[in-house]
Protein backbone atom coordinates (compact mmCIF):
# COMPACT_ATOMS: atom_id res chain seq x y z
CA UNK A 1 0.00 0.00 0.00
CA UNK A 2 2.01 3.10 -1.41
CA UNK A 3 0.28 5.85 1.08
CA UNK A 4 -0.07 3.77 4.15
CA UNK A 5 2.04 4.40 7.31
CA UNK A 6 3.31 1.58 9.32
CA UNK A 7 4.01 2.58 12.78
CA UNK A 8 6.26 -0.03 14.18
CA UNK A 9 6.89 -0.42 17.86
CA UNK A 10 9.13 -3.35 19.32
CA UNK A 11 8.52 -4.06 22.95
CA UNK A 12 9.69 -6.30 25.71
CA UNK A 13 7.62 -6.36 29.38
CA UNK A 14 6.19 -2.39 28.96
CA UNK A 15 2.70 -3.21 28.98
CA UNK A 16 1.94 0.17 31.02
CA UNK A 17 4.31 2.21 28.80
CA UNK A 18 3.49 0.96 25.84
CA UNK A 19 0.14 2.21 26.33
CA UNK A 20 0.83 5.49 26.89
CA UNK A 21 2.68 5.20 23.38
CA UNK A 22 -0.17 4.00 21.73
CA UNK A 23 -2.75 6.52 23.24
CA UNK A 24 -0.31 9.23 21.72
CA UNK A 25 -0.53 7.94 18.30
CA UNK A 26 -4.56 8.07 18.50
CA UNK A 27 -3.75 11.19 19.37
CA UNK A 28 -2.13 12.36 16.68
CA UNK A 29 -3.51 14.22 13.63
CA UNK A 30 -3.96 11.85 10.90
CA UNK A 31 -2.74 12.61 6.99
CA UNK A 32 -4.30 11.44 4.18
CA UNK A 33 -3.55 7.93 3.15
CA UNK A 34 -4.11 6.29 6.12
CA UNK A 35 -1.46 4.96 9.03
CA UNK A 36 -1.69 1.52 10.95
CA UNK A 37 0.38 -0.02 14.47
CA UNK A 38 2.32 -2.91 14.80
CA UNK A 39 3.66 -4.28 17.98
CA UNK A 40 6.26 -6.87 17.94
CA UNK A 41 5.77 -8.27 21.33
CA UNK A 42 9.46 -9.50 22.55
CA UNK A 43 9.71 -12.57 24.26
CA UNK A 44 7.03 -10.74 26.68
CA UNK A 45 5.93 -12.04 30.14
CA UNK A 46 4.06 -9.78 31.87
CA UNK A 47 0.31 -8.46 30.24
CA UNK A 48 1.39 -7.31 26.96
CA UNK A 49 -0.20 -9.87 25.22
CA UNK A 50 -3.16 -9.82 26.63
CA UNK A 51 -3.18 -5.95 26.70
CA UNK A 52 -2.51 -5.56 22.98
CA UNK A 53 -4.66 -8.37 22.14
CA UNK A 54 -7.70 -5.92 23.76
CA UNK A 55 -6.93 -3.16 21.65
CA UNK A 56 -6.40 -4.67 18.63
CA UNK A 57 -10.03 -6.38 19.16
CA UNK A 58 -11.41 -3.31 20.64
CA UNK A 59 -12.18 -5.17 23.74
CA UNK A 60 -10.79 -2.19 25.35
CA UNK A 61 -12.99 0.56 25.06
CA UNK A 62 -10.88 3.30 26.90
CA UNK A 63 -11.96 6.36 24.94
CA UNK A 64 -9.45 8.02 22.72
CA UNK A 65 -8.55 11.31 24.21
CA UNK A 66 -9.09 13.41 21.35
CA UNK A 67 -12.38 11.60 20.41
CA UNK A 68 -11.17 9.86 17.26
CA UNK A 69 -11.80 6.37 16.64
CA UNK A 70 -8.18 3.75 17.26
CA UNK A 71 -5.67 3.68 14.61
CA UNK A 72 -5.66 -0.17 13.30
CA UNK A 73 -3.52 -2.15 15.44
CA UNK A 74 -1.83 -5.26 14.33
CA UNK A 75 0.97 -7.07 16.46
CA UNK A 76 2.71 -10.85 16.62
CA UNK A 77 4.42 -12.35 19.39
CA UNK A 78 8.00 -12.86 18.91
CA UNK A 79 9.23 -15.57 21.30
CA UNK A 80 12.77 -15.49 20.81
CA UNK A 81 14.65 -12.59 22.94
CA UNK A 82 16.75 -9.36 20.91
CA UNK A 83 15.42 -6.37 19.58
CA UNK A 84 17.16 -7.09 16.19
CA UNK A 85 14.97 -10.51 16.18
CA UNK A 86 11.76 -8.66 16.78
CA UNK A 87 12.88 -6.20 13.81
CA UNK A 88 13.50 -9.16 11.30
CA UNK A 89 9.96 -10.47 12.16
CA UNK A 90 8.51 -7.22 11.74
CA UNK A 91 9.83 -7.01 8.07
CA UNK A 92 8.35 -9.79 7.43
CA UNK A 93 4.84 -8.02 8.13
CA UNK A 94 5.35 -4.97 6.23
CA UNK A 95 2.93 -4.41 3.86
CA UNK A 96 3.37 -0.48 2.98
CA UNK A 97 6.23 1.49 2.18
CA UNK A 98 6.76 4.02 4.55
CA UNK A 99 7.50 2.70 8.54
CA UNK A 100 8.51 4.87 11.09
CA UNK A 101 10.02 3.86 14.00
CA UNK A 102 8.89 4.31 17.94
CA UNK A 103 10.31 3.09 20.94
CA UNK A 104 7.72 1.86 23.84
CA UNK A 105 8.90 4.18 26.01
CA UNK A 106 8.32 7.34 23.30
CA UNK A 107 5.52 9.98 22.99
CA UNK A 108 4.46 11.52 19.78
CA UNK A 109 3.14 15.19 19.36
CA UNK A 110 0.46 15.75 17.73
CA UNK A 111 2.30 16.88 14.14
CA UNK A 112 4.03 13.09 14.05
CA UNK A 113 2.27 11.72 11.85
CA UNK A 114 1.39 14.53 9.43
CA UNK A 115 5.37 15.23 9.20
CA UNK A 116 6.51 11.52 8.48
CA UNK A 117 3.96 11.62 5.64
CA UNK A 118 5.65 15.18 4.77
CA UNK A 119 8.96 13.49 5.00
CA UNK A 120 8.41 10.70 2.46
CA UNK A 121 6.53 12.65 -0.27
Amino acid sequence: MANLITVLICTHNRAALLSRVLDSLNCARRPPGGVEILVVANACTDGTHDHLAARASGSDRRPVESGRSRLPLRWVAEPAPGKSRALNRAITMLTSEIVAFVDDDHRVDAGYLENIRKAAT
